[in-house]
């Protein structure tokens, strides 16, 4: 090549002017040479750095739509369950069992009143009522107004799907008679026997699933948080909440009407009720196979919108997160411009040189060429050889100082770039941790449970070394570890381990401060307290757990490393503590109303069997029998050991001899005794007799026979009741009257004989002596 530039070099020289003379040649291919590998790096850095903060988007909108998601779905599955549980309160199952005419003047309704307004208290701001529903969709009674019209809610749309539904149920989102937009949550009441006696409602203003979104959208800048149900109508909006419960693109015309009918949609023209983002649909169409998608869905910012979408596991609904392809595309931008500028001025600095020595230093620049072509091949480690301190000296210095730099920078940012991978890989792992956590955790009501599993979770997915639960005992003095995963954690629960708040350690400090703390180098750190279960502990982090504004205990995390955690592992795993915190105060809820229903319901049964023992008491004949044609009073004769067996209320089946009244003799029978049972509570049995001993009882005899006896045992427990009610009124009228004979006399006297007179006429053939207190002791003579 060198002999090539030189004849080429010696043709010029001879005159040939139509040639491009060597130094042009020399100055071109010093620039190929220059800028080749320098847009080669320089490309491949902007083409990765893309990929990696498109990766890196895409892991953040993803986690954020599946956050935002999570936080729906808690919201959700929380006001389901506590539903559940508050559709069983006896003060509403007792008032929903008596008949309409005695409603409004029981006591029932007194208790079943103020407890839906303590109940509608649990948000004073979404919360807009809740009632209490008849079977007919009649509201009975409602939190919002005692003493409000008669309302029917029957063509309502939470009424038929509870009405048919074991489980309780959740609305769309739909426009109530004043244009407010609403969701109903709502489940059965059932009586004492099953039966469905009404529907608990609570009926939520749906800026809730605004205030959701907002809050989500609140994480990162510019972005763009819609929560959409499963015909694209908009039913939350971070950014424009003026386009709730409009549809992404119009809807056909069947489904508009329905939308209209269902109250969806107001009653307006279609085109004001919709937007028309038809891509939109279209990406979210395939939304399962491609949840991750470009499209643009604000028309006030240039270019498109990068969009990750998330699907709710309690209902089909879609949560949408979004933000401007540009915003995190700028980093892109900027090296685009920087190694613009690079290229430019190596351009215009490798010219000058080029041009300047280009004749005198031919063979130096080719052999410097040479080495250009091995950099440009990949051998970043090629350096010119300097041979005389003069301009080709200087030249090769100056290369080889630009190679040094170029490869200074390309292990630089390999190196940012691969701690920026690890970053985000790190951050991606405890967002699904604590996205697992919460969704293990969300269906434990058992504390221990809870707890175990959370700890074991949290160390097996983040691979820490120690993973301690600490929960403050109800004076506040210390803070017992409940659960630990951990080589240690058996012991340290066993000798029921703990630490005083305030005092000792970083979990000490928490729980008093109720501020996280992070030790990155135990051995000199002043808050930390050496544990001798933990010996190889060289980092740790606590985080308070707390229950409004209440710290209620720690989540302690160890490492075997030292600086193990950073500020930004504060944010994050705080999200996981809050959300155990969360869980652990709804398992104590939840512990708090089964003990509360427990002890309701052995009151009850402790009652009912008091009451029937008294009543049966009271009767000559307890015991009566039907022979076909009429009821006859008999001897009780049931063992006491068959009455021990039909205590758990399930029917027996007995082979037994019967006397036979127009002989002597005995006959065997087959007898099927069915309890009667009020409140859980065995009152009586129902005895049928069959004369054939080797009949055998079919399930839909036993079946029709508990039939009978549980209406028989309701029907005697309704009798007793109006027995009582009438002996009650009876009492408090015969005072009543004689009361008021006593009150209408006016002296001493008329008081005295009116008072022995009626005691006389209420007491029957009884002598009626009234004497006054002289200030003296009465005798036993004189009493």
């Amino acid at each position: 090549m060198t002999q090539n530039m030189v004849e080429q070099q010696n043709r010029n020289e001879k005159g040939n002017a139509g040639v491009i003379s060597l130094q042009t040649r020399l100055v071109l291919f010093t620039l190929f040479i220059s800028l080749v590998p320098l847009v080669v790096i320089s490309v491949r850095d902007i083409l990765q750095t893309q990929q990696a903060l498109t990766a890196s988007a895409e892991a953040s909108l993803r986690s954020s739509a599946e956050q935002t998601a999570n936080s729906l779905d808690t919201f959700i599955q929380t006001t389901l369950e506590a539903i559940a549980i508050e559709s069983k309160i006896s003060d509403f199952t007792e008032f929903l069992m008596l008949r309409p005419e005695q409603r409004p003047v029981s006591k029932e309704i007194i208790r079943a009143q103020d407890l839906l307004k303590k109940l509608s208290t649990k948000d004073t701001e979404n919360i807009i009522s809740y009632a209490l529903v008849d079977v007919h969709g009649q509201v009975i009674l409602d939190s919002s107004d005692a003493h409000a019209a008669v309302q029917i809610e029957a063509d309502q749309p939470y009424f038929p799907q509870v009405q048919f539904s074991d489980k309780p149920i959740l609305t769309e989102v739909i426009y109530d008679n004043f244009g407010a937009t609403t969701i109903t949550f709502a489940n059965r009441v059932l009586g004492q026997n099953g039966e469905f006696i009404g529907v608990l409602r609570i009926k939520y203003n749906s800026n809730i699933l605004q205030s959701i979104v907002s809050e989500s959208a609140k994480t990162t800048t510019d972005s763009l948080v819609l929560l959409l149900d499963p015909t694209y109508i908009r039913l939350a909006d971070s950014r424009n909440p003026s386009l709730i419960q409009k549809s992404i693109a119009p809807l056909t015309l069947v489904d508009y009407l329905l939308a209209v009918e269902n109250k969806r949609f107001l009653d307006l023209p279609l085109k004001e009720q919709t937007t028309n983002f038809l891509d939109f649909e279209d990406a979210l169409d395939n939304a399962d196979t491609q949840p991750f998608f470009s499209v643009d869905i604000t028309p006030n910012i240039p270019g498109d919108d990068t969009v990750a979408v998330a699907i709710m596991e309690t209902n089909p609904w879609i949560v949408a997160y979004s933000q401007p392809t540009s915003i995190f595309l700028a980093e892109v931008k900027k090296q685009t411009q920087t190694n613009t500028i690079l290229v430019i001025g190596t351009t215009i600095l490798v010219a000058i040189i080029a041009t300047v020595v280009a004749r005198a230093l031919t063979n130096p620049i080719l052999a410097l060429t040479k080495i250009a072509n091995s950099i440009s091949q990949g051998d970043l480690g090629a350096r010119a050889i300097i041979g005389y301190p003069d301009e080709i000296g200087t030249l090769a210095t100056a290369f080889n100082s630009m190679t040094n730099q170029l490869q200074s920078t390309l292990v630089g940012l390999e190196q940012r770039i691969n701690e920026r991978t690890a970053e985000l890989q790190k951050n991606k792992l405890e967002l699904e941790t604590i996205a697992d956590v919460a969704r293990e955790i969300a269906i434990i009501r058992d504390m221990d449970t809870l707890l175990a599993v959370s700890a074991n979770l949290i160390q097996e997915r983040l691979r820490y070394y120690h993973v301690g639960i600490f929960l403050v005992d109800e004076r506040g003095e210390y803070a017992f570890l409940r659960a630990a995963s951990s080589a240690a954690a058996e012991e340290m629960l066993a000798i029921n381990y703990k630490l005083r708040v305030g005092k000792t350690g970083l979990v000490g400090n928490v729980t008093s401060t109720g501020q996280a703390y992070i030790a990155l180098d135990v051995g000199s750190d002043a808050v930390h307290f050496e544990n001798p279960f933990l010996p190889d502990t060289r980092s740790e982090i606590t985080l308070p757990l707390r229950s409004r504004s209440i710290t209620i205990g720690a989540l302690d995390i160890q490492a075997n490393v030292s600086n193990a955690f950073n500020q930004q592992d504060i944010q994050t795993l705080q999200i996981l503590a809050d959300q155990l915190a969360a869980a652990i105060e709804n398992a104590q809820l939840v512990q708090q109303v089964e003990g509360a229903l427990n002890e309701l319901t052995k009151s009850n049964r402790s009652q009912t069997q008091q009451i029937w023992q008294s009543t049966v008491s009271e009767k000559n004949t307890p015991t009566y029998e039907y022979n076909g044609l009429q009821v006859n009073a008999v001897p009780q004769n049931l063992a006491p050991e068959l009455l021990k067996k039909l205590v758990d209320g399930n029917p027996i089946v007995l082979r037994s001899e019967k006397d036979q009244t127009s002989t002597a003799s005995k006959k065997n029978i087959s007898t099927l005794l069915v309890p009667l049972t009020v409140l859980n509570q065995v009152i009586g049995v129902i005895g049928l007799e069959q004369e054939d001993p080797s009949h055998t009882w079919s399930d839909e005899e036993i079946a029709v026979a508990q039939a009978a006896a549980n209406r028989a045992a309701l029907t005697l427990e309704n009798a007793r009741l109006l027995e009582e009610s009438q002996k009650r009124a009876s009492k408090e009228r015969t005072i009543l009257e004689a009361t008021a004979r006593i009150g209408s006399a006016i002296n001493i006297e008329n008081i005295l004989q009116s008072t022995a007179e009626e005691l006389e006429r209420v007491l029957g053939d009884s002598e009626i002596v009234l004497q006054f207190n002289t200030g003296t002791t009465l005798s036993e003579k004189d009493t």
